[in-house]
């Protein structure tokens, strides 16, 4: 079966003629670092040589008289070996790897074989730990071998092993090939043995080897790691294999020899560029979720969506279809791979058999197609066939109730996609719909915003004219009934000067009324532009302007450190103003006891004017600062019920964004500012008024100090 170097004697039929070539080989093996040990019958470990001591990282002498179950990984017997019939088990290195290796039943115990060790830089595994033994010269090579049976049982052992083992001589003809190598690369042994190696190295790749096995005979120089290298091996239906290699070279009877050890990767490889796949996608899938938050533009999303997707997927082209109102064809709204040209102009059938796109949003779930050429549930629209694409996958963007459209991918290769790749496709056409119905949502409300702020504006001018055309027709009946009553009071008896007087009461009062639904309509248009403003210096001018009210009602007020906000400081004056006068007004029987603190949150400050006064039904926290509302009567308390109306409607300008607050110097205030005010209260145990005011982003440090 084994054809050994020019001199050594052809192989007999099993009548003993094959012994010197057995022997041979057994030798070839010995030199090229197979590791070996031999157990006795009551299964301990009588003798291993330094190539397996070094394999498994132990010292000769720790193994040496070992139970060998002591070293063994998944659980397997020595008993399950049978004369002549190799098994295969597992040995734990010190490193907690596990290493092949092939046992057989002599009449004595037992003998195996264990490989080098295989493992990539940095991975898991490795023998070279510093307690490893390496091997050392100095160590009788007869102690292991010349225990060792040479001959059938060696070669059996060698076939038996699971990982590939190729020898080589100089010229790389191949000296031996165990039947590993035909279940890993197709080539059968027997054909092998004698030919050249590059039989079993892709074509691309042969130049490159003979080179550099020329250039080590020569050099001694190597381009590749020896200890572990990935190549790919040529199987013999011409596919390649990913192979994880080790190589060695040792000297024999004057003649120089290679050995190669490997092992087929593929399953590491699929699941390295799966997980690898997995990460591309899950990024991906997160890039796109972040810009979709970021951007409004849908189609700057959409652009950079099949982008995207055709990178992750490796894949020739990727489309956003659009699905037109009419239900009945779709729009190639983005895409990439496409001829040019015809992105925004190109349209598919939602309807038709041959569209794979209309098969999509009739079927309700996403659709694989690995041949499009041999598809049977629909055809190839133009779109697809023109461009030569034979696989792909569609999703639907948006529910399949009411689709928006679709995403896909394709390419120009027949190609399976695997579970997680429809996973993907499905996760970015979520985000797409999820963007596209956060537009419309926003759209909808920019509308309804622009309409409301129409509706106010209008309803404001209104409210100007009316109240401004009313005051002049009450201004000319209170001066006549004044008039009446100086010329006439002589001729009035007293009834009639009481009802001119009631009628004279109800014009000021009606006038006030008016003013004040004229400053109310007045506070957002003719508003002055916000600055900075210091919260001590309005409150001290409102005391001054309420010194006659707070010395006749001997108010105490007393007021915190305020700091500087960001606002119209004539409204801001007028707010503390009619804070101030109703915690007087309504303090009952007692003196009023008043005081205005504040606490920063965030980009806006929470100011609080606290009094002991009578207090309010929390019932009624809502309706007293409706317009024209009041909880008392005009007889206990004077007033337009207008006062808290206006309080709340400065604190709510004060609520918009500084670049919306009708002044070029708020352009810098980005963030929003508050915008709100609530009463805290109980009857009978006084009131907390508190609103929120925006902070003054360029104070020296944004402190309460100002």
């Amino acid at each position: 079966m084994v054809s050994g170097p020019p001199e050594s004697p052809a192989p007999g039929a099993g009548d003993g003629t094959d012994r010197p070539r057995t022997d041979h080989l057994a030798s070839l093996l010995d030199e090229a670092g197979i590791g070996r040990l031999r157990l006795t019958d009551e299964k301990l470990i009588a003798t291993v040589d330094a190539a397996f001591a070094e394999s498994t990282g132990y010292a000769r002498d720790e193994l040496e008289g070992r139970p060998f179950a002591t070293i063994l990984a998944d659980g397997r017997s020595t008993a399950d070996a049978n004369p002549n019939e190799p098994v295969t088990v597992s040995i734990r290195t010190r490193s907690g790897a596990n290493r092949p290796c092939a046992l057989v039943e002599t009449a004595d115990g037992y003998e195996g074989l264990l490989t080098p060790s295989q493992q990539p830089a940095g991975g898991t595994g490795s023998t070279d730990e510093p307690d490893a033994e390496p091997p050392s010269e100095s160590e009788p090579e007869t102690s292991a071998s010349s225990e060792l049976t040479y001959g059938r049982t060696f070669e059996a052992l060698a076939d038996a092993l699971p990982d590939g083992i190729i020898v080589l001589d100089r010229t790389s003809d191949v000296q031996y090939a165990n039947p590993a190598v035909e279940r890993i690369l197709g080539h059968p042994p027997e054909e092998l043995e004698g030919s050249s190696k590059v039989n079993i190295i892709p074509p691309r790749l042969r130049e490159t080897h003979l080179n550099a096995l020329q250039r080590y005979l020569e050099t001694g120089e190597r381009h590749i790691d020896w200890t572990y290298v990935e190549l790919p091996g040529q199987h013999a239906d011409g596919h390649e294999v990913p192979l994880g290699i080790s190589l060695n070279d040792f000297t024999y009877e004057g003649e120089r020899y290679f050995v190669g050890l490997f092992r087929d990767v593929s399953s590491r490889k699929t699941a390295e560029r799966t997980l690898t796949a997995k990460v591309v996608q899950l990024e991906s899938v997160a890039y796109l979720g972040r810009r979709a938050l970021e951007t409004s533009d849908v189609d700057d999303l959409f652009a950079k969506a099949v982008e995207l997707v055709a990178a992750s997927l490796d894949a020739d082209y990727c489309k956003v279809l659009d699905l037109g109102p009419a239900g009945d064809e779709l729009l190639l709204r983005e895409g990439v791979g496409w001829d040019e040209g015809i992105v925004g102009e190109a349209t598919v059938s939602a309807t038709e058999s041959d569209s794979q796109a209309g098969y999509t949003l009739s079927s309700e779930e996403p659709v694989v197609v690995e041949d499009l050429t041999t598809e049977p549930r629909f055809g190839g629209p133009a779109l697809l066939t023109d461009h030569d694409v034979k696989s792909g996958m569609s999703v639907t963007i948006g529910p399949t109730s009411d689709p928006w459209g679709i995403l896909g991918v394709h390419d120009t290769d027949r190609r399976e996609f695997a579970d997680h790749d429809v996973d993907f496709l499905e996760s970015v056409a979520t985000i797409l719909a999820t963007a596209i119905e956060h537009r419309r949502y926003e759209r909808r409300l920019n509308e309804t915003v622009e309409f409301l702020e129409e509706s106010n504006e209008r309803l404001e001018q209104f409210a100007y004219a009316a109240s401004h055309d009313l005051q002049e027709p009450l201004r000319m009946i209170s001066s006549y009934l004044q008039l009446l009553e100086r010329r006439y009071a002589d001729q009035l008896d007293e009834d009639a000067a009481e009802f001119i007087a009631f009628t004279v009461d109800g014009a000021d009062r009606m006038r006030e009324m008016i003013d004040g639904l004229l400053e109310y309509s007045r506070i957002d248009s003719q508003g002055e532009p916000f600055e900075p403003v210091d919260l001590d210096e309005v409150v001290a001018d409102v005391r001054r302007d309420l010194e006659v009210a707070i010395t006749e009602s001997e108010a105490e007020i007393e007021v915190e450190s305020l700091p500087r906000v960001f606002g119209d400081e004539s409204q801001l004056r007028q707010l503390f103003q009619n804070l101030l006068s109703n915690a007087i007004e309504y303090s009952g029987d007692e003196p009023p006891r008043i005081r205005v603190t504040v606490e920063r949150e965030g980009c806006e400050y929470v100011v609080s004017v606290s009094d002991e006064g009578i207090g309010i039904d929390p019932s009624e926290s809502e309706r007293v600062f409706r317009v024209f509302q009041r909880l008392h009567s005009r007889s206990e308390y004077e007033g337009t019920g207008i006062g808290l109306a206006l309080c709340q409607r400065i604190v709510e300008r004060h609520g918009v964004r500084a670049s919306e607050a009708n002044s070029s110097s708020a352009g810098s205030q980005s963030e929003s500012v508050g915008g709100r005010i609530w009463v805290d209260s109980e009857p009978g145990e006084g009131s907390t008024f508190s609103f929120t005011l925006p902070v003054d982003a360029n104070a020296a440090d944004g402190g309460l100090d100002g």
